[in-house]
């Protein structure tokens, strides 16, 4: 496998991901045999990512206390901690397997960000010649669509945005990157297509470009488009994440480089800051655990109807409190008529 060329897609959870990783068949990289199959209402035109590379990440988040949808990062005592669990030879063979004799192999999952500092490892034995790319999008969008998805509240969603990203920008300095914003290329395929295939080395057959930009991309699945100063309307959103977005939206259009000195410092102030929020976030991590123990515990389950009368009564209750005040506020109820 030495100097077998991986490409490896890098971003947060309803980024664009499954959109730009189908978008890498144009230049003929290999995306595998085993994908996940598309999810009507979650991803029906498919999230072209491995299914076993899915549960390896999957099983690597549980083994070390975590989950996609934690908040706080992974250090390198769980690096350590998985490859004492042997996790690490198991990815160096599940990988091995996968790219096979393919020349170019196209890798994603958002799980992945998150455990980059193990898969490096694991992409350095293999002595792949890596290139990766980083969706970015709109982190009101994706806000959006995992409070419509999965219930998460816009702050939850922010941070898990910003830990995705962060973790990407620190962990590739120095290699072959190019940051991808998903709303330029649903706007412009060519375009994006272009750069990716600039960065990677690698040629576009025009008739696969053709077909996926009007086969495969859906303007239909784009559903919030914003500004990039909407983030400054939302109270849920921290500073820092409109600050990140900003940035890389430059990088992502080629009016800046992450190579920049500037950009650099501004990636390491962002990391301190982030850094700082850890204990807040593993707090917020185990109470979410606990919580999700008592949603999914016997006695919560069987206890349903009467919340739901409990829900029934209290706003019958409420009703009944308004039309008292509206009474009260009209001088009684003579006056009412």
């Amino acid at each position: 496998m030495k100097n077998s060329r991986l490409i490896v897609v890098l971003g947060m959870h309803r980024s664009g991901t499954s959109a730009l990783t189908r978008g890498l068949q144009v230049m003929g990289v290999r995306l595998g045999d085993r994908m996940i199959p598309p999810i009507e209402g979650n991803n029906s035109k498919g999230f072209w990512e491995d299914i076993d590379l899915n549960n390896l990440n999957t099983a690597i988040l549980r083994s070390i206390g975590s989950s996609w949808n934690h908040l706080e990062p992974i250090t390198l005592n769980d690096v350590e901690t998985l490859r004492n669990k042997g996790y690490f030879l198991r990815a160096f063979e599940l990988l091995r397997q996968k790219v096979g004799d393919a020349p170019v192999f196209g890798v994603k999952d958002p799980r992945i960000p998150k455990l980059l500092p193990f898969w490096k490892g694991v992409f350095s034995h293999c002595q792949f010649d890596v290139s990766y790319i980083l969706a970015v999008r709109h982190p009101l969008s994706v806000a959006k669509s995992l409070g419509k998805r999965d219930g998460f509240d816009s702050g939850k969603s922010y941070l898990l945005w910003l830990g995705h990203v962060l973790t990407s920008l620190t962990d590739i300095v120095g290699e072959k990157r190019v940051v991808v914003d998903y709303d330029r290329l649903m706007e412009s395929p060519d375009r994006e297509m272009i750069r990716i295939a600039k960065c990677v080395n690698l040629e576009i057959d025009p008739k696969a470009l053709q077909f996926y930009k009007t086969e495969f991309l859906d303007q239909g699945l784009r559903h919030t488009v914003y500004d990039p100063d909407d983030l400054l309307l939302d109270n849920a959103c921290p500073p820092i994440v409109h600050e990140v977005y900003t940035a890389l939206l430059d990088v992502a259009a080629d009016k800046a480089n992450l190579d920049d000195v500037e950009l650099q410092e501004k990636v390491a102030r962002w990391s301190e800051e982030f850094e700082r929020l850890k204990p807040l976030m593993g707090v917020i991590d185990r109470l979410n655990a606990q919580l999700a123990v008592v949603y999914n515990s016997p006695s919560w389950k069987i206890t349903w109807p009467l919340r739901v009368m409990a829900r029934q009564l209290q706003r019958a209750k409420r009703r009944i409190e308004l039309v008292v005040c509206a009474i009260t506020r009209a001088g009684g109820v003579k006056n009412m008529f």
